[in-house]
């Protein structure tokens, strides 16, 4: 499920993406998983035709137990930045990680996905951290993993005092979510693992 106040929109990092239509602040959760969103499991997905695979994980977000997940509502066109904006590492939903500016990408770190062993790509981000090419391996680095963790514990604080378009969907799906607003801040508090962490109503 993504959040209002993002739309889909030509990108000049690759085809399309999404962009910000208002104000977001720094600890806006702007995606998450939902019953809405679609989903193989691990039988399912090794049954896929090469092809089809292929073309849903592109766009879909292979999780720990081997099963893939599509997000819904044009959450899965979020395009890569080595300096995303976004990041749901360690959580179940993702998370703006500093102030972005209407009219700007929202993106993510492909690198966190690391349950897609194998995987890498071209970087064509154009900002001053850019790794040249993206590999699921490089979330498995302690540095990259820390830097991570050290941007999502510096906006967790905020997800209680800002406006959440989607807390009623968290409130009900979302476990971190639910510890946050308990007063959680550390991240170690709130999950462990890494991107994309399957919540717990698909792993009842």
């Amino acid at each position: 499920m993504l959040a209002s106040g993002v739309d889909i929109q030509a990108s000049p990092t690759h085809n399309v993406g999404l962009f910000a239509t208002r104000p977001i602040p720094a600890g806006t959760a702007l995606w998450l998983p939902c019953t809405k969103c679609s989903r193989w499991s691990k039988e399912e997905v090794a049954a896929l035709p090469e092809e089809r695979f292929t073309a849903l994980d592109t766009y879909g977000h292979l999780l720990a137990d081997g099963s893939l997940l599509l997000p819904c509502l044009g959450a899965y066109l979020m395009n890569h930045s080595c300096e995303a904006n976004v990041l749901d590492f360690g959580l179940d939903f993702g998370l703006a990680v500093r102030d972005i500016a209407p009219g700007e990408e929202v993106t993510c770190d492909y690198a966190t996905f690391v349950e897609d062993a194998g995987w890498s790509m071209e970087c064509n981000c154009r900002t001053g951290s850019c790794r040249g090419r993206v590999t699921t391996a490089q979330g498995t680095e302690e540095h990259l993993a820390g830097h991570w963790r050290g941007r999502i514990e510096a906006a967790l604080p905020l997800v209680a005092r800002v406006e959440q378009p989607l807390h009623d969907v968290l409130a009900e799906l979302s476990v971190p979510y639910q510890r946050i607003l308990r007063g959680g801040t550390v991240l170690a508090e709130v999950a462990s693992g890494v991107s994309v962490c399957a919540p717990a109503f698909m792993t009842a």
